[in-house]
This record gives C-alpha cells, structure tokens and sequence, in this order.
C-alpha cells in the first residue's frame, strides 16, 4: 500500500493524509509547534544581528523580568538540566553578559544578574522578537493580535495555577 502524502510541512516532512491525527487541531501541540517555529526563526534572523544564542537571550530575558535569581531557578525556569544551565551561564559569564555572586543569605548558592552590557543586547533580542512576531501575526488584524496575546495570558495563568503550586 502507498503512503498517502500532502502538503509539506517542512524541509524533509509532509502530512500523511491517510492518517487522522488532527494534529493541527490539538492545543498542547499547536502551542508547541508555534514556539519550535518562532524560536527557529529567531535564531535565523539573530544570527545576523546579535551575538548571543536563543537560550542566552531567554536566560537574559528572563533575568530582566525576574531581577536576581538563583542558577536553580534559572535552569527551571529554561527548562535545561542545573548542570547545562551552569555550562551556559558560564560562557555568559566569560562574555561579559551576566554576573553571578554569592547569596548573602545562603554561601551554598549563586544568584545570577545582568550585567549593564546586556541591557543593549537585550533590546537588540527584542527588536528580534519582535520582528519574529510581526511576521507570525501577519494577515491578523490589530484586535486579533490583541485578543490572541490575551487568550495566551489567560491559558498561562490557568495553568499556572496548576503547574506552580
């Protein structure tokens, strides 16, 4: 029997019409699926513009809304192994991109901030992000794009809820 084949979904990939998965109606994979290809289009138009990985601005932009926060808190919140995020921190570090220090409170721990140099590099990620955004939102109107981001904010804090207790 041959393999039913439609429209591609990539380079190398295509949709198996014989297959009902409905994949392209499913929450948990949409929401993946939208991140995988955003943050792949992120790096392509990063690559010529900042001189910082994907993971490197996440851990920046996370460190500019959280402030000061612990390397164990910083590799949860990358979703990355403590040991990987160290490793990444590292090389942070030796660029000139973050500060860690020892927590007053506890010797045993290292908290993590931005250094001054990475508040320009941050703006230069966003304008990235940004720019990321706008191709993803083309065709959506102003309200769209408006009620998408709040439906977004919404699905977050219920799970939230849920996931950070």
């Amino acid at each position: 029997m041959a393999l039913a084949v439609s429209r591609a979904a990539g380079p190398g990939f295509f949709y198996n019409s014989a297959m009902e998965t409905k994949l392209d109606r499913r929450f948990g994979f949409l929401v993946a699926d939208v991140g995988r290809l955003s943050g792949k289009r992120f790096d392509d138009l990063a690559r010529s513009s900042l001189n910082l990985t994907r993971a490197q601005c996440r851990a920046l932009a996370y460190l500019s809304h959280y402030g000061e926060v612990n390397q164990a808190s910083l590799a949860e919140l990358l979703e990355v192994a403590p040991i990987s995020a160290g490793r990444l921190l590292d090389r942070m570090e030796e660029g000139g991109w973050i500060e860690r220090l020892l927590n007053p409170e506890d010797k045993r721990e290292r908290v993590v901030r931005m250094s001054p140099k990475a508040e320009q590099a941050l703006d230069a990620a966003r304008g990235v992000g940004d720019a990321v955004a706008a191709e993803a939102l083309s065709g959506f109107s102003k309200q769209e794009s408006e009620q998408l981001i709040s439906l977004l904010q919404r699905v977050r804090v219920n799970l939230g809820r849920t996931v950070e207790r």
